[in-house]
C-alpha cells in the first residue's frame, strides 16, 4: 500500500481559503514536498501536470476516471521541478490524479482533477479572465476562492500578463502565485500571458521554468471546445519582436476563421480610459487585425481597474445602442480586467467616449459562459461574490466567426 502523506494534501479544500477569510500568508507545504501540482496545456488527449520536490522517490502521476486511478506514468525530473505529461485520454471526461515520489504520495483526493476538452462540437462551456495577479499581499486568494465557488465552475482560465509581482522571477512564484492559488491550479488549467513585470526577469530562462506553453511561449493559440483563443506579448508596451508577431498573429486568425468564437488576451490595452493611457503599437499593430478577423472580445489588464468598452471598429464606438446585449456587433469588445491581485487607489478611470462600464479600486475577475450563439460576461468582485457587470453577445449565425464586412 502506498504510504499517505500525513500533512493535508495540496489538492484539499482549506478553512482559509473561503471568500471572505482574511487573506494570511500560507502556511509551507509538507517536507519533500515544494509546489502542489498544477495543470497546463489541457487538451482533448492530454495534459501536463507540474510540480516541484525535494523528495528524491522517483516521480510518478496516477490518474484515471475515479479515484481507484488505474495508470501510471513516470515524470521527467529537472532538479526540483517534475513534469509529467498524460496521453491516451478521453475528451470530454473528468479524470482525478495522484501525484507520488515513490510510494510516497505528496498530493491526491477529489480536487486533484481535471475534465478534457470535448473538443469543437462542445457549444457550451465557461472560463475566467484576469490579470495582475501575484501581488505580495496576497489578495488574490479572495479572486481564487471565488473563481472555485462560481457556477458553473470555469474550465480554464487566461491571465492577462503581471502575473508575479514585482519581477517576476521564480523565487517569487511560490509565495505569491503558486501556493495562495494551488486549489485552483490543481484542477483549472490556466494559460498565461506575459505582461511588463513579468519581463523584469529574462522571460526565456525564467517564464520557461514556470510554464509549458505552445510555440514560443511569447505569443502562442490553442483551441477549447469551439473557441479559439490567442495569447500576445506586448513586454514593456512596446511589442515583443513585432514584425514577427504580427506576422503571426495575422497567420493565425486567417487560419481560425472556422472558430464559433474568437477571444484574445495580452497586457497592456490599446485603446483605454484608464489611468494607464493609450498604447499606440496595440491600436496600430492589432486592432485592424482583430476588425478584419471577426475577434469577438479582447482582454487586457496592466490598469489595475476594471473598464469594458463598447464595440469598437477603426477604433470607433459601433452599436452602442444595444448595450449591454448584443447582436452581430460590428466589432470587439474589448475588456480591461486588472485587479485579480491589485487595486489601484487615488487614480479613476475617466469616462471617456468609449467607456461602456468601469469599477474603480475594487478587487475582480472576469467570467465567460458561452452558449452555442450567445456568450455572456459577467465580472464579480472577489471579496464579496457581487455581479457588477453583465453584457451578452448573439451572433444570428454560428458557421464559424468569419472576417466582418466593412461596414
Amino acid at each position: 500500500m502506498l504510504a499517505l502523506l500525513l500533512a493535508s494534501p495540496a489538492c484539499a479544500g482549506d478553512d482559509d481559503d473561503e471568500p471572505k477569510a482574511a487573506p494570511q500568508r500560507v502556511a509551507a507545504i509538507a517536507p519533500g514536498y515544494i509546489r502542489a501540482p498544477y495543470l497546463q496545456g489541457l487538451g482533448p488527449d492530454s495534459t501536463l501536470i507540474a510540480w516541484m520536490a525535494s523528495d528524491r522517490g522517483e516521480p510518478a502521476v496516477d490518474f484515471g476516471t475515479s479515484l481507484d486511478y488505474g495508470r501510471t506514468v513516470t515524470a521527467r525530473a529537472d532538479g526540483d521541478r517534475r513534469v509529467a505529461v498524460l496521453r491516451g485520454l478521453q475528451p470530454g471526461t473528468k479524470f482525478y490524479y495522484r501525484v507520488r515520489a515513490g510510494e510516497r504520495v505528496l498530493a491526491a483526493g477529489p480536487e486533484c482533477s481535471f475534465t478534457t476538452d470535448a473538443g469543437p462540437s462542445d457549444k457550451s462551456f465557461s472560463f475566467f479572465a484576469t490579470a495582475d495577479v501575484g501581488d505580495r499581499k496576497l489578495r488574490q486568494r479572495f479572486t481564487a476562492a471565488s473563481i472555485l465557488a462560481a457556477t458553473p465552475r470555469p474550465e480554464l482560465g487566461i491571465l492577462a500578463g503581471d502575473i508575479v509581482y514585482g519581477h517576476g522571477h521564480s523565487s517569487e512564484y511560490d509565495e505569491r502565485l503558486m501556493r495562495p492559488w494551488r486549489q485552483l491550479l490543481s484542477t483549472i488549467p490556466v494559460w498565461p500571458a506575459l505582461g511588463n513585470h513579468d519581463w523584469k526577469s529574462a522571460p526565456e530562462h525564467n517564464w520557461r521554468r514556470e510554464w509549458y506553453l505552445p510555440n514560443n511561449e511569447h505569443y502562442y493559440s490553442f483551441d477549447y471546445a469551439n473557441a479559439h483563443f490567442v495569447a500576445l506579448d506586448t513586454r514593456d508596451g512596446e511589442l515583443f519582436d513585432r514584425k514577427n508577431q504580427v506576422r503571426w498573429l495575422e497567420q493565425d486568425l486567417r487560419d481560425n476563421t472556422g472558430a464559433d468564437w474568437i477571444f484574445v488576451y495580452y497586457h497592456h490595452p490599446g485603446i483605454t480610459c484608464t489611468y494607464k493611457g493609450r498604447n499606440q503599437a496595440v491600436i496600430e499593430s492589432f486592432m485592424p487585425l482583430f476588425d478584419r478577423y471577426g475577434v469577438d472580445v479582447v482582454f487586457t489588464g496592466h490598469a489595475h481597474t476594471y473598464e469594458r468598452l463598447y464595440p469598437l471598429r477603426d477604433g470607433k464606438v459601433v452599436d452602442a445602442g444595444q448595450e449591454p446585449r448584443y447582436t452581430d456587433p460590428r466589432g470587439p469588445i474589448y475588456i480591461v480586467s486588472g485587479a485579480g491581485g491589485k487595486v489601484k487607489k487615488g487614480e479613476p478611470t475617466s469616462h471617456c467616449g468609449p467607456t461602456a462600464f468601469y469599477l474603480d479600486e475594487v478587487l475582480v475577475w472576469t467570467q465567460v459562459l458561452v452558449d452555442g450563439p450567445t456568450c455572456t460576461i459577467r465580472t464579480w468582485e472577489s471579496e464579496t461574490g457581487r455581479c457588477v457587470d453583465e453584457v451578452v453577445i448573439t451572433k444570428t449565425k454560428l458557421a464559424g466567426a468569419t472576417a466582418r464586412k466593412d461596414p
